[in-house]
């Protein structure tokens, strides 16, 4: 179970906060799509942890290699916490 907590990086590059958002909610759409996910969302509050995600998948691994193609973790903007359940 991926918890997705605030990243390093507070200034984006070439992206806008609006753009990089977009990319982000596009692969959670393909994570759909896949059938990986079973659930994702933001929390409301301003805490460490920003969201989460659910999938259904075999191992850790395929976990990880699912969340590093969110374009907000390869942008440091989120961090990914990887739990097993």
């Amino acid at each position: 179970m991926p918890f997705l907590k605030s990243g390093t990086n507070k200034k984006l590059n070439s992206l806008t906060p609006a753009v990089l958002q977009q990319a982000h909610l596009k692969n959670i759409i393909r994570f759909a799509e896949e059938r990986k996910l079973i659930v994702a969302g933001p929390f409301p509050d301003a805490g460490e942890v920003r969201g989460i995600y659910f999938f259904d998948v075999a191992t850790l691994e395929e976990a990880r290699q699912l969340t590093v193609t969110d374009p907000s973790i390869q942008q440091g903007v989120l961090e990914m916490e990887l739990r097993p359940i």
